[in-house]
């Protein structure tokens, strides 16, 4: 059977159709792969864990829990939601916590997987397919622990509950967009990948995660500013029996989030032989 030949050339001229083609069959044949790296680095991860998979959880439970306790004690005054407390507390912080979790996808698996970049020859797209399957898998788990405690505070889901996945899928495609166009720079310079919780944490507390909208006031017009405010509230409206109230901007949303998918994957394809050069170096 004879090898397959490659013959690389210094070109700066580049083809965007031809670099979708490409990146669109590197995906395809690269899956297979990605799923026996996902395989290996979800069993290793739980491996040797007394809580298991309960570590994917644990975070956002505990984050919300000292809400709780805040609201609950009288600590903090929050202005009342239309669910109660906890269960608005726990919706939030798993909505955010896969935002970020998709946002550091593409440097973490790419950061995680030098061995085998610079010594194997394989489609890099497989790297993004492998963060997509172990981002699914916290996914499944953290819809778990919220379907639990929606059957828990006995809230009855309306219509809208059928709009939560496209909704969702809309908004992590558009964070793992966001995540490959920086990773470039992210990889070179770590400062990126350190600020990312930061901005995170920052952002969260503008956004209503953890408190509704306030009714006036400074932090309202900040909110009303901030688009992550309209996707977190109709989200967890879809789960919580809630109108969606943004729907003209999720069709701009939309529209935003396929352009930054297609700059994403010419990013990807474009930057990762000079990213794994530089990873050999």
């Amino acid at each position: 059977m004879p090898l397959e030949i490659r013959v690389y050339s210094n070109s700066t001229k580049y083809s965007i159709k031809d670099i979708l083609l490409k990146s669109i069959k590197g995906y395809k044949s690269s899956f297979h792969l990605a799923k026996q790296l996902a395989k290996r680095d979800v069993t290793s991860q739980h491996r040797q864990s007394i809580f298991g998979i309960f570590w994917v959880i644990l975070p956002v439970v505990t984050n919300a829990l000292v809400w709780i306790f805040l609201q609950s004690s009288g600590t903090i005054e929050l202005t009342p939601t239309s669910i109660p407390y906890p269960l608005f507390a726990l919706v939030g912080t798993a909505i955010w916590s896969i935002f970020g979790e998709c946002l550091k996808m593409p440097m973490t698996t790419i950061n995680g997987n030098k061995g085998i970049i610079t010594k194997i020859n394989f489609e890099k797209e497989a790297l993004i397919s492998l963060g997509l399957i172990k981002v699914g898998f916290n996914f499944l788990i953290k819809l778990a622990m919220i379907l639990f405690f929606i059957l828990y505070f006995q809230v009855i889901p309306a219509s809208s509950m059928f709009l939560f996945f496209p909704f969702l899928l809309v908004v992590m495609l558009f964070f793992i967009s966001i995540g490959i166009i920086i990773s470039p720079i992210g990889i070179l310079y770590n400062d990126v990948s350190r600020f990312i919780p930061i901005g995170l944490q920052f952002l969260m507390y503008i956004t209503p995660v953890l408190y509704v909208e306030p009714k006036n006031g400074f932090m309202k017009t900040i909110m009303q500013l901030n688009p992550l405010s309209y996707i977190v509230t109709d989200i967890r409206n879809t789960l919580t029996g809630m109108p969606v109230e943004n729907s003209i901007f999720w069709i701009g949303f939309l529209f935003v989030t396929l352009f930054l998918s297609v700059i994403a994957m010419v990013v990807y394809r474009v930057s990762m032989p000079i990213i794994t050069e530089r990873m050999s170096a």
